[in-house]
Parts: structure tokens; C-alpha cells; sequence
């Protein structure tokens, strides 16, 4: 499941920086060795998951910006 965020991730970046880019994403997913496709998403404008991903995602970059050391000069 950590591929699928990592996946979206980017998606959600790309959207807040590139007009262009929008909803709906469609996510397909398969096991390796196996063409069978058992796992399928698509996610719409407004979605849940992939609205608290991206705030959640901002607030924690956010956060570790903030506890970085400064530079000394």
C-alpha cells in the first residue's frame, strides 16, 4: 500500500502546480507475476482519501522543514 501513496503523491503536487493537471486519476494496481487487476480507484474531485493525503502530506513537510537546523553562518 506504501507504492500507492507514493504514487499519488506526486499527483497531488503536480495538480497544485499545474493548472493543466486534474481530476479524476484512475489507480490500477496488480499483484507481481499476475496481470489480473484486483485492485481499482478512481479518485474524483473532492475525494476524501486523496484530500486528507495531500493536507496531511503539506502539514508534515511543514513540520520537518520547521525541526531542520539552521545554517550558521
Amino acid at each position: 500500500m506504501s507504492d500507492a501513496k507514493c504514487v499519488l503523491l506526486p499527483f497531488e503536487s503536480t495538480m497544485r502546480s499545474n493548472l493543466s493537471v486534474g481530476m479524476p486519476i484512475d489507480l490500477i494496481c496488480y499483484r507481481l507475476d499476475s496481470l489480473a487487476v484486483t485492485m481499482r480507484r478512481r479518485f474524483d474531485p473532492g475525494d476524501g482519501y486523496f484530500t486528507t493525503l495531500g493536507k496531511d502530506w503539506r502539514a508534515g513537510t511543514r513540520d520537518v522543514f520547521r525541526r531542520l537546523p539552521n545554517l550558521k553562518w
